[in-house]
């Protein structure tokens, strides 16, 4: 076992890149790895480039930039990035690879600051690397937890010597900026997980030196760093909370219902709770199995030094993971899912929860065998889990192709009004597919509906969009497209509907009946069908 396990350490480093990689595969296997708001962002980030560099588009006369600084911007600005020399589909891949390399290497980053004798643990990582909040598209904030990590591993490596370099400040200033701008929760957390680390440093320096004046000073320098390096986020951060008051409508999940997500790791379940149940509560076994041997070792040791207090005891320097766990499990519970301003709130305070418990749980020190069999069963079970995504990104793959391939039909600075009949409300945002490369103003842009993103609808200015010389407004399906209704009229272009019609309902029947006078159908596939206002011609 000890010849074993001297192999592997030596070639350790490889063994990892190589998970990294097979990790990779669902990304690198179809076209697109669709996301509910992934094609959102990937349209919106064509549009940014094209109000940017392309002023001969129409698309100003719809669109505008947010002029606040929203928090917002990292995924699309990367999108953009990439989509300068890149077609949609690759620049959308080369951002996911961002994500799927720099989240496990800045856990492992992090691990290997904290507990450098036990890097074995930083293979926790992969099962999370696959989570709900990305399988919804939030790529800003699967970037956020990068930042995060990365702001936790400089101030720990940095955090002595901080105070008297310029150079590190500005480099602590950039990563807080950088997540606030990817997300300001990740920021804020970023924020609170640092100054608690600093007032446990206080206390430890406190109790080995009894020099309370030292102490005060020291931590007083780092405190200011930490201030003076946050200063521009946390400005705007302020203003973005200002500018967006409580609506005081709240809605609080269901304890019972938190709790189950704690038993069954719901914020990494992607698509199908009850198939990948299975597998999540496998891994949630094998995390109790490492805190186990965790503890089981500490009170083998009993007998160390207190790293706090100087004292014999069980306490650690790295239990400040375990605080922090319970505190993002406090706000777990008390923090509403919605409250106006964001949705889907549980569900990133469960996964941050999860997320420091395996932080606490790469901190402790373990038997090195057991470290072994149970990171092999956790890659076991993640990759069999992954094999089981891969078959419905496959399934999604195949939808985005065929609204993709429409846009060969559509001319460049048209306005598309786009209609979903499916029942599947993972491809809401599919329409946006069509424009990833060709500027268009498609109507279905809930970003753009937002506050909170680069984008927004130039309310004032649209036109009185109307479909066959009626308002697009009187046609229920159409609900959710904006228009205006004390403008001049203008006539769709295109119409692009995703799903199939049905002959007994009367919503599809009467909109189908308007399409039929004045539209003529440009291209069919067996998920979605395009049509043409016959003003244009082909």
């Amino acid at each position: 076992m000890n010849h074993l396990l001297k192999s592997l350490t030596k070639y350790e480093k490889w063994v990892f890149l190589l998970i990294v990689l097979v990790n990779l595969l669902p990304v690198f296997s179809y076209r697109f790895f669709p996301t509910l708001d992934g094609p959102a962002h990937l349209y919106n980030a064509n549009l940014i480039n094209q109000l940017l560099f392309a002023p001969h588009s129409n698309l100003d006369s719809f669109l505008q930039f947010n002029s606040e600084a929203v928090p917002n911007w990292t995924g699309h600005a990367l999108l953009c990035f990439f989509k300068w020399f890149l077609p949609g589909y690759l620049a959308e891949k080369m951002v996911l690879i961002l994500y799927f390399v720099g989240l496990p290497y800045s856990f492992r980053y992090l691990a290997k600051s904290i507990n450098p004798e036990y890097i074995g643990l930083s293979y926790l990582i992969f099962p999370f690397t696959y989570n709900y909040l990305l399988a919804l598209g939030f790529y800003n904030f699967s970037f956020g937890l990068i930042g995060l990590l990365l702001i936790l591993t400089y101030w720990i490596k940095n955090h002595q010597t901080i105070a008297s370099s310029v150079k590190k400040i500005l480099i602590l200033s950039l990563f807080l900026t950088v997540t606030y701008f990817s997300h300001i929760v990740m920021f804020s957390i970023g924020l609170l997980a640092v100054s608690c680390y600093t007032f446990i440093t206080f206390l430890k320096q406190l109790f080995e030196t009894k020099n309370i004046r030292e102490a005060l000073i020291s931590h007083f320098k780092k405190a200011l760093v930490l201030l003076i390096s946050s200063f521009i986020p946390l400005v705007l951060m302020i203003l973005y909370f200002t500018n967006r008051p409580d609506s005081g409508n709240a809605v609080f999940l269901p304890k019972d219902e938190l709790i189950k997500w704690i038993n069954y790791l719901n914020p990494v379940i992607c698509y199908n709770e009850e198939v990948e149940s299975a597998f999540t509560r496998k891994v949630i076994y094998i995390l109790y199995a490492l805190i186990i041997g965790g503890i089981i070792v500490r009170i083998r040791n009993r007998k160390s030094v207190n790293e706090i207090n100087g004292k014999s005891g069980m306490l650690r320097l790295n239990d400040i993971w375990l605080l922090i766990t319970g505190i993002m499990l406090l706000l777990l519970f008390i923090m509403p899912d919605e409250n106006g301003m964001a949705s889907i709130i549980s569900m990133r305070f469960g996964l941050l929860f999860f997320l420091f418990l395996i932080i606490w749980i790469s901190s402790m020190k373990q038997i090195k065998w057991f470290v072994l069999v149970c990171s092999a069963l956790l890659l076991i079970v993640h990759f069999k889990r992954v094999h089981y995504l891969d078959s419905i990104i496959e399934i999604h793959n195949k939808i985005a192709i065929n609204c993709n391939k429409a846009e060969r039909f559509i001319k460049p600075n048209s306005v598309i009004a786009p209609v979903n009949l499916t029942n599947n409300w993972f491809v809401a945002h599919f329409p946006n597919y069509l424009g990833i490369d060709k500027p268009m103003v498609i109507l279905e842009n809930y970003e753009a509906a937002m506050n909170y993103f680069p984008l927004l609808w130039k309310t004032k200015s649209l036109p009185n969009l109307e479909i066959g010389g009626e308002s697009i407004a009187e046609y229920s399906l159409f609900s959710s497209n904006p228009t205006n209704l004390k403008n001049g009229k203008k006539e769709v272009d295109y119409i692009f509907v995703l799903g199939k019609w049905d002959s007994l309902n009367a919503d599809h029947n009467n909109t189908l009946r308007m399409i039929s006078t004045s539209f003529v159908q440009a291209y069919k596939n067996e998920n979605c069908t395009l049509y043409r206002h016959k003003k244009l011609q082909d």
